[in-house]
Parts: C-alpha cells; sequence; structure tokens
C-alpha cells in the first residue's frame, strides 16, 4: 500500500473524541505558545513587507477574505494564513522537535485558525486539524533525518510545510480518505526544501515557507474539487529527487495511537534552540555560583560537532538572525542584559565594550560523546574560569524540552516578556483564557475578535 495511503487513513480517523486529557492539555499549550508568537511577530518588519507585498497582488476587500488574527483587517485565506504563520515562525520562540528539526507550531497553528474561521469549523475540528499537521510534518521530518539535511541546505520545515498545510486543510474542509490522499501527493510535488543564506536585507527566507503552506492549502482545495496526484509520489519519486533516504519506520510507527506534539520542545525565549542548553547551563552558573561577570576571564562551550559551526560566531553580530543564532552575543547578554533574550526584533543590538569584550571571551568546542548524543538531545556544557576558580555546568535536557517541560504559567511568562510594551499582561492572559474554551467553540470568529489587535509600526 502506498504510504500516502497510510497517512490519508490517519488524517482521516483523527478525532477529537478520542483524544487523551493528556493529548488535549499538551496541544492547547502550544496553541497559546504559537498564537503569542504570531502576535509578538506581528509588529515586525518582515510582517508588515509581506502584508504591502499581498495588498500589491490581491487587494484586500472580497466578500471571502476572513480576519487576519492580530492584524486588525481581512484578506483572501492563503494570504491570511501566509501573513500570520510567517508572523510566527519570525520570532525564532516557537515550538521545534528534535528528532526532525521542525517547527510545526509556528505554521500548523495559524494556519488552522485561518482555514477554520474560512469554513465556519469547530474548535473541536481545529484541534483535530492541528494534530494532524504536527504529527505529518514531524514524522516525515523524522523520517528523513531532518537535523542531518538542515547542514545539507534542506530546511526540513519548508520540505514538508506544503504537506502540513494540505493534512490541516483536508481535515478542516471534510474531505473524504481518498480526496486527502491526493491532496497530500499534489502537496508533495508542490515542495521545496531550499531556502538559501540571506545574510543582510529583508530575508525572503520566511516568505518562502508561508508561500509552501498556500500551497497546501491549495492541494487541499484543489483535491475537493477533484483533481489528482501521484498517491506513489512518496514512496519513490519524492525522496530521489531530493537525494534523501525515507525510513518508513520512523513515519508508521505508532501513527494514530501517539501523537509527535507530546515530543515537541518549547523555548523559554529568543534563541536558536541549538544554542539554548549552552545558555541555560551559563545563566545557571550566575545563578547559582553568584559570579560576577565582569570577573569571567574565559568560557568553553562544548556542544555536538553537527551544529558548531551554525552557533559559533566569535565576532560581534552585525544584524538581526546572526545576534539569535550566536552563542557568544547571547551569553553576553545573559551577563549584562537579559532583557536583551526576549527581544524578537533586534533592531538596536546591544553593543558597548562590555559585550564586545564579552564575546572574545567565548570559545566553542566540540565533544565525541556530545556528537553522538545528537539529535535525541541537543546538549551543551560550560566550563568557566573566573580568577582562581573553574566551573563547570552541563545541560541535556534544557526548560522547555520533553523531560523539563514548560508549563502554562512558563509560557504565559513567556508571552508576557516578549510582548512587552505592544501587549498588556491581562491580554495575554485572555489570551491562553481563550484558547482553553477553543474546545467548546461551534465557531471560532468570536475567538479570533477577541485577539488582540496589533498596531503595526509600533
Amino acid at each position: 500500500m502506498p504510504l500516502l495511503d497510510n497517512l490519508a487513513e490517519f488524517v482521516s480517523d483523527l478525532s477529537f473524541d478520542s483524544l487523551s486529557a493528556h493529548t488535549l492539555e499538551k496541544t492547547e499549550l502550544h496553541v497559546f505558545d504559537a498564537l503569542g508568537a504570531m502576535l509578538a511577530g506581528s509588529c515586525s518588519e518582515e510582517s508588515r513587507a509581506t502584508c504591502g507585498l499581498f495588498e500589491k497582488m490581491i487587494p484586500f476587500d472580497g466578500e471571502r477574505d476572513i480576519p487576519v488574527a492580530g492584524f486588525g483587517f481581512a484578506a483572501p485565506l492563503p494570504q491570511t494564513a501566509v501573513i500570520t504563520s510567517l508572523s510566527a515562525r519570525m520570532t525564532e520562540i516557537d515550538d521545534i522537535h528534535l528528532l526532525s528539526c521542525t517547527t510545526p507550531g509556528s505554521i500548523i497553528v495559524p494556519t488552522a485558525l485561518s482555514a477554520a474561521c474560512y469554513a465556519g469549523e469547530s474548535g473541536k475540528r481545529f484541534f483535530e486539524s492541528v494534530l494532524a499537521g504536527y504529527d505529518l510534518i514531524t514524522r516525515l521530518g523524522t523520517a528523513v533525518n531532518g537535523p542531518v539535511i538542515l547542514y545539507r541546505g534542506i530546511w526540513p520545515t519548508y520540505l514538508f510545510g506544503a504537506i502540513g498545510a494540505a493534512a490541516v486543510g483536508s481535515k478542516i474542509f471534510g474531505l473524504n480518505r481518498a480526496q486527502i490522499k491526493h491532496a497530500l501527493a499534489i502537496a508533495l510535488t508542490m515542495s521545496a526544501g531550499l531556502a538559501g543564506k540571506i545574510p543582510t536585507g529583508l530575508t525572503s527566507r520566511w516568505l518562502t515557507l508561508g508561500c509552501a503552506l498556500q500551497n497546501g492549502l491549495t492541494a487541499a482545495l484543489a483535491a475537493e474539487s477533484g483533481f489528482s496526484g501521484d498517491p506513489a509520489v512518496l514512496d519513490g519519486p519524492f525522496p530521489s529527487v531530493y537525494g534523501l533516504d525515507l525510513d518508513t519506520g520512523f513515519l508508521l510507527d505508532g501513527l494514530g495511537e501517539k501523537f509527535e506534539i507530546e515530543e515537541m520542545s518549547l523555548k523559554p525565549f529568543c534563541t536558536a534552540r541549538q544554542a539554548l542548553s549552552s545558555i541555560e547551563a551559563f545563566r545557571r552558573l550566575l545563578s547559582t555560583r553568584q559570579i560576577d561577570p565582569e570577573s569571567v576571564e574565559e568560557i568553553k562551550v562544548t556542544i555536538p560537532q553537527q551544529y558548531s559551526q551554525m552557533i559559533n560566531h566569535p565576532t560581534f553580530p552585525e544584524s538581526r538572525m546572526p545576534s539569535i543564532v550566536s552563542v557568544q552575543y547571547q551569553m553576553a547578554l545573559s551577563a549584562f542584559d537579559e532583557e536583551g533574550l526576549f527581544d524578537l526584533q533586534r533592531k538596536n543590538l546591544r553593543d558597548d565594550d562590555r559585550i564586545r569584550g564579552f564575546i572574545k571571551k567565548v570559545h566553542v568546542i566540540t565533544s565525541p560523546e556530545y556528537t553522538a548524543l545528537f539529535p535525541r538531545q541537543w546538549p551543551g556544557k560550560i566550563t568557566l574560569k573566573a580568577g582562581k576558580n573553574t566551573y563547570e555546568q552541563e545541560i541535556l535536557d534544557p526548560l522547555g524540552s520533553p523531560v523539563h517541560p514548560m508549563n502554562w504559567r512558563d509560557v504565559e511568562q513567556k508571552l508576557k516578556r516578549v510582548t512587552g510594551g505592544i501587549l498588556d499582561p491581562a491580554q495575554v492572559e485572555n489570551l491562553g483564557a481563550g484558547v482553553r474554551t477553543l474546545k467548546r467553540c461551534q465557531k471560532l470568529d468570536d475567538f479570533i475578535k477577541s485577539i488582540p489587535v496589533m498596531q503595526q509600526g509600533e
């Protein structure tokens, strides 16, 4: 049986009424986190530029336009999904699945919200579509060894964003099993995994990911209208085109019995997940040993070989994205400007002699032991020298990992800090309360209307 038959059966049979209380609680938490990220990112340069781009191409005044949650205007379904998903993803505070190296929350949750509003669907159907999208993206990303192909230049989330959105659309639009299979097949033929490296200027990285979601929704609507795809595309043609090995064991094991959303990691602040363990280890040393950052003479950061080049930046970052991946810069912020870790926009990077001097003290090395742990764990160890003393701290599973999870209050406090100045704390609390009522909503219109409208350009 073609693999897409298995995936279509899973999407078709997924039912809210069969979910455990634990799975539903996890899903609500990740929905809250993703929508908070969406609001935090909605005032970004990337979000405003995308809105302007779409207004040039498609006027936002059609009868079928739907509310763009948090933005205060309406747009066609595909553009609504792109704008809201892009806003969440660009923040780098969204969730991540380590084994697949995918970030499904920021793209699946806003897409599901937009599609459910468009179709007039219920909160229960919304949650079904979210779980379907999460599972397809993470299982496919794991099956092709996403953490390894990322460093070949293939972005796993982008590679499987379209099929994840197609699963969302298929569930929301009520497609039957045969139609779902065709929607998934069409989406795969619209997929691409290459985003390229954009060192400066307004990056197209998030826009291309958003367009993948647009393709996925198009695939679902096309299948509903009778268009067909190649049902065997996943069994050979798709992986061969990208030079991938597809492990069907990872893809199908426990499908429909356990949900990958329970294996997701959350981020406590804005950072590349690859740097998080090392930053947490450093912050813990400062706190527990009462170390004066000014007294630090040298820091050795031990990490897996796989992502050493990604986060090792021994010079001052010149733009937003390098500041988010640089372990040196983020440790300097931890030492002298902790609130800078929660600054998503990074328009004015903290630049002074203390920051630049501290960056020079941080040296990244790799170890075979940590390299072997990857990708099940993304660890970091700090060896810190201050005067006559040497301190060491290892973090294998930082806050937000499945074995050290963030709870509702943790996520709420994170969102309050990253939206400081653009949302009142009460608005964040109300957003969370609204998410917890979604399962009882017959239509999502009232929930979307309750989402705060962000003032663009703030």
